[in-house]
């Protein structure tokens, strides 16, 4: 099994890393800090051309991958953009052109995909009352009235829903889980950021009350979206285990450099047995992240038998190993990390937030119980 990335997805990487680097450094994204929004479109369109929104749609939609293992291709961007601790919504993105290619129709292809897929729409996704991936916290429901749908309840925890486009709303139904697409403009729906520990992005609460869009904005069958959230839930955490391997990367190499670099009674702090021994063991906790992360993408890209698995160890191990190297790299910066100007605070913020997004890790260790534990026979 090869764990590496191929030179096609290596050479992807190196492009969006160059991309970053030039159009949106790190150090650029200090002045929005307290702004309300973070997000550049320009810059935004310019990565679309590049492939970033790409990879999961079809040719027909110009899309492509440039592998045959296209959600890889999707995790190799994703450490990249961990690396940059790029704001916009990547994520939801790639989640959107995933569903619409999968399950929607032709007309829904035509007029959304297409758009999302060159950066002129904006999708962010609506998953629960409380950013948990579970269907039975799920806040939305909607009703049929009158030939059309009617949305009621609220989302929480929407990445850049105040300046997306296009709400993909997941919500419940007398028939059942559904997804539906709803304009973020259309009447009826208020968006209201919400305060929250990552600074460099900013998510929001979103209210339907009494939303009506016609029935053609639902996505594949009406009550029968289970298959489709739950493959959305996967792609979610595979997406964000990627985004923390390449910003825990970061943050590692920030470490070892300043240890180099900064000297104590004469000798740089780095020759010290204590540090050596603290960055031997990051460094493995990093190599552990990061083969969890990867082998979770090989196994949803290639639907391997325990995909489900894969998926839910890579829930719950990656952001928690991501956040105690954050929190490591803060003690090992010493004084100067705990300041408002050095980048290791965003970095620690950042990993904190994925700690709690799209399934808290003790989520997805219950559900990785579960399947093990329906696995083993019951004479066993």
């Amino acid at each position: 099994m090869q764990f590496a990335y191929s030179e096609e997805q290596d050479l992807l990487r190196s492009t969006i890393r160059r991309f970053l680097e030039q159009r949106h450094p790190l150090a650029s994204q200090r002045r929005h800090l307290e702004e309300p929004v973070t997000f550049d479109r320009e810059v935004w369109e310019e990565g679309a051309q590049i492939g970033w929104t790409a990879l999961l749609a079809p040719a027909s939609a110009g899309g492509g991958g440039v592998s045959d293992q296209p959600v890889v291709d999707v995790a190799a961007v994703a450490e990249e953009l961990g690396r940059q601790l790029y704001p916009a919504p990547v994520l939801p993105a790639n989640l959107a052109a995933d569903i619409l290619a999968r399950e929607g129709d032709e007309e829904q292809r035509k007029r959304h995909l297409a758009p999302i897929v060159l950066g002129s729409v904006v999708p962010a996704w609506c998953a629960s009352g409380d950013g948990t991936p579970s269907l039975d916290a799920v806040a939305v429901q909607t009703r049929e009235v009158d030939g059309d749908l009617q949305l009621d309840g609220v989302a929480r925890f929407v990445h850049d829903a105040h300046i997306a486009d296009l709400l993909l709303v997941t919500c419940t139904s007398a028939r059942g889980p559904s997804l539906v697409l709803v304009p973020r403009l259309a009447l009826g729906v208020t968006t209201r950021p919400m305060v929250t520990l990552d600074l460099t992005r900013r998510f929001c609460e979103v209210h339907f009350d009494g939303v009506t869009v016609p029935a053609d904005a639902v996505v594949g069958r009406l009550g029968g979206a289970t298959e489709a959230v739950e493959r959305a839930q996967q792609l979610a955490t595979v997406i964000q285990a990627a985004e923390a391997v390449g910003a825990a990367e970061r943050l590692y190499e920030m470490t070892v450099q300043y240890a180099k670099d900064r000297s104590q009674f004469g000798r740089p702090i780095g020759s010290f047995q204590a540090v050596k021994h603290r960055l031997a063991d990051l460094f493995v906790e990093l190599e552990a992240a990061r083969a969890a992360a990867r082998y979770a993408a090989l196994a949803l890209a290639d639907d391997r038998e325990d995909r489900d698995e894969a998926v839910a160890v890579a829930g719950s191990y990656v952001r928690d190993a991501a956040a105690h190297i954050a929190g490591e790299a803060l003690q090992l910066h010493g004084g100067i990390g705990f300041t408002w100007e050095h980048d290791v605070h965003l970095f620690l913020r950042r990993a904190k937030t994925d700690q709690v997004l799209y399934g808290e890790p003790w989520w997805h260790r219950e559900r990785l119980c579960a399947l093990v534990d329906a696995s083993v026979p019951v004479d066993a």
